[in-house]
């Protein structure tokens, strides 16, 4: 028979005999999963487990739990409600080639389409009202900037809300309508007695919505997450998601501080970041150490390489390639993002897209370094310092841009039974014996500037560290 933590007991008896809501704070690798598993297999009544991504809830299907993500569950009744039988991933991009003028589609459209998405998230036009206030504040929280001669933030609100308004109104939905049309057209979602959120600290207006809609008179609910793991707040996630449930839901909360992933030494490592996580009784002292000599050829296909930024991935991937070992760089879309970066630029051949892709950059990173916005020159720079690493790796009878492509395709890959490079955005919920925590001292980033960017960049440090379950290796790139 399996032996349950105090805390862990503590969450089944308030599912079995308590009253009301709770949260529960739960540290990184304290079973949480296998935890909720557990509750929702003692509650009475129909229960739900809304999981952050599809594979989570394909997994916890496997187990026998009712498990959807907050899309899966509005999928259905939206699109019956407007009657569209597949989601529309292109909508946005489709309305302002329609609608704009072929100027503001090259200026304002990249802005406007981030701009938008961030309003359906949150709940502008059904939660909040649709004034310039409410619009500003978006731009202004999560820095967004205009790039182009002439280009005002003004005309880019005032474009962003004549697309959103026009996305309204069209019968089709992309993946962020699903959740805005349920709450903005009063779609009718089933109810549930029990309802289990999972990475509550990643959720966001649009989505506490979604939850109250699924609610009836009695109905509990039981938010999961970490605080010190918010790092998507640049994807429209409210940085104080958990406390804001607490409040709005009117919940106690529950611990979870045992880590039972993480080694003692690494436990110690990462308390300077979350002062309550604690080590299991059980487990080993692991290591925590630096490694100042190392090559391409030091890491294991069963490793773990993190890094804060994604130029030092890419170079690092590149060096195993060339040395025969086995690498693939996870998040298929940032290589999209390197490849549309490269199309963009309508070069006609690599001496080309050199020469205009370092002019773009030099360019934009000074406007944004002008504006006070050395975060996101610096994300620049990251971004096209990639691309030249790229470049540099293409053997030089290969030369050209559908070589490039290839090569980025070639890294970006999803093969299995290779070392994993990622970033520490793309790392989170997943774990190895050995991680390799790549430029440390780079992290946290200096360029944060908001409060809450800067705890997210605090997060980022603790999530890098605990994803290891034996060894974390510090190493600096050469």
């Amino acid at each position: 028979m399996r032996t349950w933590s105090t805390f862990q007991q503590n969450i089944f008896n308030f599912v079995e005999s308590g009253e009301g809501n709770a949260i529960i704070k739960a540290v990184a690798g304290s079973g949480k999963t296998t935890t909720i598993v557990e509750a929702l297999s003692r509650v009475k009544g129909n229960s739900i487990f809304l999981a952050f991504n599809k594979s989570i809830a394909e997994e916890l299907k496997s187990r026998g739990v009712n498990a959807r993500t907050f899309h899966s569950l509005t999928y259905s009744p939206v699109m019956r409600a407007i009657g569209a039988r597949s989601v529309d991933s292109n909508k946005l991009r489709g309305i302002i080639a329609d609608t704009f003028s072929g100027a503001d589609a090259r200026t304002y459209g990249t802005f406007c389409a981030r701009l938008v998405g961030l309003a359906r998230q949150a709940g502008i036009g059904c939660l909040i009202d649709d004034t310039d206030a409410n619009w500003f504040a978006l731009v202004d929280h999560h820095d967004l900037e205009v790039d182009g001669e002439g280009a005002t933030i003004e005309q880019g609100v005032a474009l962003a809300r004549g697309l959103l308004r026009d996305s309204n109104e069209a019968r089709s939905a992309d993946f962020d309508d699903l959740l805005y049309f349920a709450v903005k057209n009063g779609v009718s979602l089933p109810k549930f007695d029990f309802v289990f959120v999972d990475e509550a600290q990643d959720t966001n207006a649009i989505q506490r919505a979604i939850l109250r809609k699924i609610m009836h008179s009695g109905t509990r609910v039981v938010a999961v997450g970490d605080p010190a793991q918010a790092i998507y707040g640049f994807r429209g996630a409210d940085s104080d998601s958990m406390n804001l449930i607490r409040d709005e839901f009117d919940a106690i909360e529950l611990p979870l501080t045992v880590s039972y992933r993480c080694p003692q030494s690494v436990v110690r490592f990462a308390q300077q970041w979350v002062e309550h996580i604690e080590a299991a009784p059980t487990a080993q002292e692991g290591a925590v150490t630096a490694l100042d000599a190392w090559n391409a050829t030091t890491f294991e296909p069963t490793d773990l390489v993190v890094c804060r930024t994604t130029k030092p991935l890419i170079a690092l991937a590149y060096r195993m390639l060339a040395s025969g070992v086995g690498v693939k760089v996870m998040g298929r879309e940032i290589g999209e993002g390197l490849k549309s970066t490269i199309e963009k630029q309508k070069a006609k051949g690599i001496p080309a897209l050199i020469e205009k892709l370092t002019a773009s950059t030099a360019r934009d990173a000074e406007k944004a370094r002008a504006k006070g916005r050395d975060d996101r020159a610096a994300a620049l720079n990251d971004r096209t310092d990639a691309i030249l690493c790229l470049i540099e790796a293409l053997d030089e009878n290969e030369r050209s841009i559908p070589a490039l492509l290839r090569l980025i395709d070639r890294i970006f890959n999803d093969q299995r039974g290779v070392t994993t490079l990622a970033t520490i955005h793309k790392a989170k919920g997943f774990e190895s014996e050995r991680v390799y925590w790549l430029n440390s001292s780079q992290c946290p980033s200096r360029w944060a500037r908001k409060d809450w960017q800067k705890a997210q960049e605090i997060n980022l440090c603790y999530v890098a560290a605990t994803r290891a379950k034996a060894e974390l290796v510090l190493i600096e790139d050469k």
